[in-house]
């Protein structure tokens, strides 16, 4: 796999062992990128999932691996997180891009294509969600199904700066 540039979004961790189980905006340390993340809107897709006992990590790993290094490649793209395995087997992957009609262009290529086929042998359960994320001028990440229709502020999840290192949420 060649090198790319680094990412604004690198700095991300999850929050804790149970990140997995968290809302997104709460499960990663987003005010740690805040300084570096100019404001701006991307589409957000995350995989929640659960592997099947016995599944050849090897192989997912590779197919994993090929859809990234494709990804990275397509307009519109801006970061992958691939996301620990917790101690109760739950993982949380994302994927920002610029627009939605760009990440639906990507996940029709041929390696996204072929992982996206390994789901039903791989995973005992997984889950799709779809996001719009903002970082505001203020610093502020915020939060919405990508499909809500906006009523305010109250549709929203602000995650704030203040969110850096060591938030835990209870």
């Amino acid at each position: 796999m060649s090198p790319r540039s680094r990412s604004r979004f690198d700095g991300l961790l999850p929050v804790s062992d149970r990140y997995a189980n968290l809302p997104v905006a709460d499960a990663f340390t987003w005010g740690d990128c805040a300084a570096k993340v100019r404001p701006g809107e991307w589409y957000m897709v995350s995989f929640r999932s659960r592997r099947k006992a016995g599944v050849d990590e090897d192989r997912l790993t590779a197919y994993d691996d090929w859809a990234h290094h494709e990804a990275m490649k397509a307009p519109g793209f801006v970061h992958y997180f691939k996301g620990p395995t917790q101690a109760d087997g739950l993982c949380m992957s994302f994927c920002l891009w610029d627009t939605r009609a760009e990440a639906r262009e990507a996940a029709g290529r041929p390696a996204h294509t072929q992982a996206a086929a390994l789901t039903h042998e791989a995973y005992a359960e997984y889950r799709l969600e779809f996001h719009r994320v903002r970082r505001l001028a203020d610093g502020t990440f915020t939060f919405e199904p990508y499909d809500a229709v906006p009523s305010g502020d109250a549709a929203r999840r602000r995650v704030t700066p203040a969110h850096a290192p060591g938030f835990v949420p209870s």
